[in-house]
């Protein structure tokens, strides 16, 4: 009966260590993903001149055209980023999806200036999310929907956001 419930306890130490293992390692691959749709974005804003744009209530990145100063804004075929500056096609990259399907990376900007980048982290002791004076998470910081969760963690042109 000892032995019994010696592998019992250790059993439900091991898979709780290995839950925990696992969510840190998709919020690793969403914070690597997002870390290259950066790399991209900042390549299209220094070929293009600005950062893509998205249109209101739509959360992925466009596509754009730019023929002798004439900006067209269609919709990207498939997820690529890419932009055709008089004739020559860029692409800067593939977008990754979530690792969980029921999530999703969000991309804002209203006018290329600026950008905000989101995705929803599951690990809730990342030292990244945002917390409140008395060090309580924020559940729903911006209010923006990331699939079937609120968005928790952001980046922008300036890098990480850590306050509202």
């Amino acid at each position: 009966m000892i032995v019994m419930g010696l592998i019992m306890i250790l059993g439900t130490v091991g898979l709780g260590t290995f839950s925990s293992a696992v969510v840190k390692s998709k919020d690793s691959q969403r914070k690597s993903d997002l870390g290259q749709i950066v790399k991209a974005l900042e390549s299209f804003n220094t070929d293009v001149g600005r950062y893509p744009l998205s249109l209101e209530g739509e959360d992925f990145i466009h596509c754009y055209i730019s023929l002798a100063g004439a900006v067209a804004n269609p919709s990207c075929d498939g997820d690529k980023l890419y932009s055709e500056v008089n004739g020559a096609m860029t692409t800067y990259i593939t977008i990754p999806s979530d690792v969980d399907p029921y999530r999703k990376y969000v991309y804002i900007s209203d006018d290329g200036s600026g950008y905000s980048l989101y995705a929803a982290l599951e690990y809730e002791q990342d030292k990244d999310l945002l917390r409140d004076e008395d060090g309580a998470l924020v559940l729903d910081p911006w209010g923006v929907s990331c699939g079937s969760v609120s968005c928790n963690y952001q980046l922008s042109e300036t890098g990480l956001v850590k306050n509202l």
